[in-house]
């Protein structure tokens, strides 16, 4: 059975026979508020012509929060090369925010939180700024009813 907890405890009161296990749901995220950021960042790496990757990393740059792990914020020391950084932009796993922090031939890099593991507070201001950046670029962002309507069907998915 699936409900709230009241209403498990009322089923459960009236089971006579059986063992059971309680577990809470953890709910999905929302495909639609996924789908709908990955579009945009579609569009806006094609008009660019970089990239979906190198994109979807500048938003959570601008727009994404530091991972943390025991209350540290994540930090990474790259090779302080070119190639470091083109791969630092290109990561789909990682996603690194660059800084001017330097320890001998090394780059410091933030460790990003990946939008995937975003509440709905953060996943809806990655999804507006995307559409802003549409806006100032030119493009035009899905409409407004259909941002918010992804972003309600993401809020329930994650309460």
């Amino acid at each position: 059975m699936t409900g709230t907890i009241l209403e498990c405890i009322a089923y459960l009161s009236t089971q006579t026979e059986g063992t059971f296990s309680v577990e809470p749901c953890k709910e999905k995220r929302s495909l639609n508020a996924n789908a709908l950021y990955f579009k945009m960042v579609g569009k806006m790496a094609t008009a660019l012509r970089i990239s979906t990757p190198a994109m979807h990393n500048q938003l959570l740059r601008k727009y994404g929060e530091a991972e943390i792990i025991d209350g540290e914020e994540v930090w990474v020391a790259l090779p302080d090369t070119e190639e470091a950084e083109k791969k630092a932009d290109e990561d789909t796993e990682n996603h690194l925010l660059p800084t001017n922090k330097k320890t001998g031939s090394r780059r410091w890099y933030k460790m990003l939180k990946p939008s995937h593991e975003f509440d709905t507070a953060q996943m809806s201001r990655l999804i507006d700024g995307t559409a802003d950046e549409m806006r100032q670029m030119g493009l035009v962002p899905p409409m407004d009813e259909e941002i918010e309507k992804a972003i309600q069907a993401y809020e329930r998915k994650h309460k």
